[in-house]
């Protein structure tokens, strides 16, 4: 049954954007896809399908997107809205905490290994994503 709500998303991103957006962002999800099946592979000893890779994928990101809700509801119902020094902090740590239990619970791996393959991920992503600026955005 999620598998229909990864496709309708899907579906309705590649309706809502321009195509050239919609290609570069399923490329970087694939290649992240597999990065993160790579990884895994080597980091923990686990052989995660490509199917279970998606899904960590989609679990870190919707879980740093609730992370990044609360965190907005709770700067507009108390009125802080610039945050720095130890505070900020704790918000990236929640982050991060947030990004790496999403490949703890699609992976299935420790939450050391989840973190390595979340920076792995996160660093190959981040440079692919440099590199491809000019082109795909």
């Amino acid at each position: 049954m999620h598998y229909l709500l990864f496709v309708g998303a899907l579906i309705f991103f590649a309706f809502m954007t321009p195509l050239k957006l919609a290609i570069a962002v399923c490329a970087l999800v694939l290649f992240v896809t597999v990065v993160v099946k790579v990884s895994a592979q080597v980091v923990a000893g686990v052989s995660p399908s490509l199917g279970e890779s998606f899904k960590s994928v989609f679990y870190a990101s919707l879980l740093v997107a609730l992370v990044l809700l609360a965190y907005m509801s709770f700067s507009s119902g108390t009125g802080i809205h610039h945050v720095e020094g130890l505070p900020a902090i704790a918000v990236m740590a929640g982050l991060f905490v947030a990004y790496t239990l999403g490949f703890q619970i699609g992976i299935g791996t420790s939450f050391g290994a989840s973190a390595v393959v979340a920076i792995i991920s996160t660093l190959l992503s981040g440079a692919i994503l440099w590199s491809v600026k000019g082109i795909a955005f």
